[in-house]
């Protein structure tokens, strides 16, 4: 046992039996969630003075709010500097939180991203067009939601067929015209993957010009966040929009939840709204849950709506809870995030998306997103 003031080196024992039982975890094999969350604590508790006086004074394994990251944010390992730092944007607007990950913790990140998109994405699809409506992560390196739809992209995708379709001059128009051409002559199926409002804003603009695709038998949009900036874009119009535009069926529509400084995303458990614009509660893993806090107190809520907290057991450098500083709603099947505590202000990659995707759209078309 560790003394109670001794930070836990990064190639302790400890770490190194931690780091392999959360990669088992993710694969579905045998430790116990609980015991991988208790040592996570630990790890915090030992390596961040801040963390643990913050638990001190709250409740021990109470999430970080995100406006840590804004400030100081933690990192676990003093003996082993980050390779690499994530950017993501105050809520204010007004500044630039970092994320720091070692390279433990990116490997942990990468197979909790692949295996999700695994589960909840590319089930029964063989070699898709991954068309992102992100920047290439060349161009955008300190953008977490670049990183992993590439990532997603060149485990999945179809090699020819799957590039981004987004620049900073806004939809590279003729990117997206070859690629979704290209997978309907072949008939392969195209996963759509990208920012709410990206989506919305191109799909508005391609009604106009009377363009519209009818894409292959299992073509699915991916749509990570909520449209929340000037009015709430409900999940039937995105679904609609999909359909008129792509040929998508509402059945093949999924939503993810992520945020930078969660190593782990959200997707839905159920195709049953939730929320008051048609949210889907999304669904816990044995790696990953959402859970819902009364505001007042802070004690867990099994129904009802309250601050959203995020337990993600790939997150090795940093506290693994986080409150997110959203609304979540608490039902049986599940947590729906049903808004932006701060009146409803776009965060991290979302705001970064919104200066490029509103760039060239009509400044009715100019919203913004949360992801």
């Amino acid at each position: 046992m560790h003394g109670a003031s001794t930070p836990i080196a990064y190639h302790d024992p400890f770490v190194d039996e931690l780091y392999e039982d959360i990669g088992r975890l993710v694969d579905g094999e045998a430790p116990a969630a609980e015991q991988v969350e208790s040592r996570l604590r630990e790890l915090a508790r030992r390596n961040s003075e801040a963390t643990a006086a913050y638990w001190d004074l709250h409740e021990a394994g109470l999430g970080i709010p995100d406006s840590a990251y804004k400030a100081n944010a933690p990192y676990l390992f003093r003996d082993r500097p980050p390779v690499r730092v994530f950017h993501t944007s105050n809520t204010t607007g007004t500044g630039t939180g970092r994320v720091a990950y070692s390279e433990r913790g990116m490997a942990l990140m990468d197979r909790s991203i692949l295996a999700n998109a695994d589960r909840h994405i590319m089930r029964g699809l063989d070699r898709p067009a991954v068309v992102r409506l992100v920047p290439a992560e060349r161009d955008a390196p300190a953008m977490v939601m670049a990183y992993g739809m590439e990532l997603i992209a060149r485990r999945f995708g179809d090699p020819r067929l799957s590039a981004c379709a987004l620049a900073h001059s806004g939809v590279d128009r003729a990117a997206l015209h070859r690629l979704l051409d290209g997978a309907v002559a072949e008939e392969r199926p195209v996963v759509l993957i990208g920012g709410t409002s990206v989506f919305v804003n191109l799909c508005r603009s391609l009604t106009r010009d009377g363009t519209s695709w009818a894409l292959p038998p299992g073509s699915r949009l991916v749509d990570a966040g909520g449209h929340k900036q000037n009015r709430q874009v409900t999940v039937e119009e995105i679904r609609t929009l999909a359909g008129e535009v792509f040929g998508i069926e509402p059945p093949a529509h999924r939503n993810l939840f992520g945020m930078t400084e969660l190593a782990s995303q959200l997707y839905d458990a159920e195709d049953t709204p939730a929320g008051p614009s048609g949210e889907r509660p999304k669904r816990s893993e044995p790696f990953v849950r959402a859970q819902v806090r009364a505001p007042d107190d802070l004690t867990l809520l099994d129904t009802g709506v309250g601050l959203l907290e995020v337990v993600d057991l790939c997150v090795l450098d940093r506290p693994c809870a986080l409150l997110t500083g959203d609304w979540g709603l608490a039902v049986p099947a599940g947590t729906a995030v049903v808004g932006r505590i701060a009146q409803g202000r776009p965060r991290g990659c979302s705001l970064a998306l919104d200066q490029i995707a509103t760039g060239p759209s009509s400044p009715a078309d100019r919203r913004g997103s949360r992801a």
